[in-house]
Parts: structure tokens; sequence; C-alpha cells
């Protein structure tokens, strides 16, 4: 018995099939949140708005939405809580080289 597939359907199937992922990491603006959550903490205590932040990290190149950004910060907050966790630890600071100062022969 054979199943006649509309020219719309096809044309639907085609375009999903092409789809390629939006991120190339699965997960990394969340993983980049939970690394910045004490910032991101400090920011919203200084009276900035989850969308104001959230424009900071796609001017940095983390597309992301106010809403989104709230979202994964608020679950890294009850994930803490929950766990009676210390704070994520954050990244290194950049150290300056010193080797660069040194004076050639």
């Amino acid at each position: 018995m054979a199943t006649e597939i509309s020219p719309l359907e096809l044309a639907l199937q085609s375009r999903l099939s092409k789809l390629k992922p939006k991120t190339k990491t699965p997960g990394f603006l969340r993983s980049v949140v939970e690394r910045q959550s004490l910032r991101i903490e400090s920011a919203l205590g200084m009276g900035y708005s989850y969308d104001e932040i959230a424009e900071l990290f796609s001017e940095q190149g983390f597309k992301c939405k106010g809403s989104t950004l709230k979202k994964y910060h608020l679950q890294v907050k009850k994930l803490l809580d929950d766990q009676n966790s210390p704070p994520i630890p954050e990244l290194p600071e950049k150290k300056e080289a010193t080797q660069s100062t040194q004076k050639k022969s």
C-alpha cells in the first residue's frame, strides 16, 4: 500500500534533513554562565538587569537573551544551594609576562 506524500511535506522533509546544529558545542553557553555566576550575581547586585548582562554576553560573541541568561543563572544558584556547595571557581586572571621586560644584550 503506497502512501502519497504531498510536495509540501517533501519540501519540509528536505529542509529538516539539512538542518545543522545552532551551536558547535552543546551546553557551551550554560557552562559559561556557570563559570561567571559570581560575576553575574555581582552585576545584578549593582542594579544591572539580566537583559543588560545578556547584551554584554552578546557583545563578546555569546549570543543569548536575558531570559535564557536568567534561566541558566537561576539553575546554577539552585544547584549550589541544594548541594550547599562552594561557588564554582573563577577563571584564573591573566598574568603579566615578566620576561618581556628584560633588556636584550
